[in-house]
């Protein structure tokens, strides 16, 4: 999986779960995509990702959480 797939699975999950900012404005959405960075940094750091292996990561984490 390349990181652009990680992003786009990362913005389809965005919307399905926290659509509901956008109706509260720009500034939580930029917070939602800072935290997504933040995310990838913190696995980089924490385990000596690199950055496609920490987005990898992500993904699976949230792929799971999606599908319950």
């Amino acid at each position: 999986m390349t990181s652009t797939d990680t992003k786009l699975k990362w913005d389809e999950f965005y919307r399905n779960v926290f659509g509901w900012w956008n109706k509260r404005g720009n500034d939580q959405s930029a917070k939602a995509d800072h935290a997504y960075e933040r995310s990838i940094s913190i696995l980089q750091k924490r385990y000596g990702y690199t950055r496609e292996e920490a987005a990898s990561q992500l993904s699976k984490h949230y792929s799971r959480a999606w599908l319950g």
